[in-house]
């Protein structure tokens, strides 16, 4: 169900409704990430891949000399609006970034437990330490990206259509366009911290949900933080399935690290950009 309501909140996000030479790339762009139907970690890693090339565009799309000029001239309100929608989705983007960098050592404290478990049959006590350390943080996540979610809902400008009171039909194509931009990105990243954020239900109807999935070959709405969850609290007495699992998870995490890394860093380019057209 969530994945149905992630892929129509994306297909709702309006193009320019004046469209425009200049802005046929990043409209060709916003096109390639509503083709994403987000919610496994598959497809939301495909929907921050797709963030990075938008904000390639868009930083190629500031460039241009033509953007400069019609933004310098006039909708100074709308950059004030794109500098704050900027700002809010680099801090969340960078709490996102520290998040699975702090995942990814507690996942590799468990492997490294469960790793000398195997070899030498003992260590049950530093695993034991592992696991309730990894359990804690889990919570805690929940409620850090819970409170992003929260972030997110501020940022304000990205579905409205551009006031009509602007008579340059390029002005209007262009703060469209970037403001299609920012609702985008904030319909992924979304999608990004609900994944990080699914309550914990009661571990042995999610065990059996998660093998029923298996069984069904349903992969679309696969969570392997949730699977890890059950196999972590004991669901799953196999080592060999624990490490199993914690190799997926860490798979995930090091792409949405890596990811959320590069988003960042062109989120920062599309500001220093925007900055520069202000001061001109």
């Amino acid at each position: 169900m969530a994945n149905m309501i992630i892929k129509k909140q994306l297909r709702s996000i309006s193009l320019p409704s004046r469209s425009h030479p200049s802005t046929s790339g990043l409209e060709d762009a916003l096109n390639k990430i509503k083709t994403i139907t987000t919610g496994s970690s598959e497809s939301i890693l495909m929907g921050l891949a797709g963030l990075e090339e938008l904000y390639n565009c868009m930083e190629d799309f500031l460039k241009m000399g033509s953007t400069q000029q019609v933004m310098s001239s006039g909708g100074s309100e709308f950059m004030e609006e794109m500098l704050d929608g900027s700002l809010r989705l680099m801090d969340i983007c960078s709490v996102s970034r520290d998040l699975m960098v702090d995942t990814h050592e507690h996942v590799r404290g468990v492997q490294s437990c469960v790793r000398r478990k195997k070899v030498a049959g003992g260590g049950g006590d530093k695993l034991d330490v592992a696991v309730s350390s990894y359990v804690g943080f889990r919570k805690n996540m929940r409620k850090e990206a819970k409170k992003l979610l929260g972030s997110l809902k501020k940022i304000n400008g990205g579905s409205r259509s551009c006031d009509n009171d602007h008579e340059d039909e390029h002005l209007v194509a262009v703060i469209d366009a970037m403001r299609g931009v920012i609702s985008v990105s904030v319909v992924v990243l979304k999608s990004f911290l609900e994944f990080l954020s699914r309550p914990k239900s009661n571990i042995k109807s999610k065990l059996a949900s998660v093998l029923k999935k298996k069984k069904d070959n349903h992969e679309a709405t696969k969570n392997e933080l949730e699977t890890l969850d059950s196999a972590i609290c004991g669901e799953i007495s196999s080592l060999d399935d624990l490490q199993k699992e914690l190799e997926e998870v860490e798979m995930s995490i090091s792409g949405f690290e890596r990811n959320l890394e590069g988003l960042f860093r062109r989120l920062i380019r599309t500001r220093a950009s925007v900055l520069n057209i202000i001061s001109h």
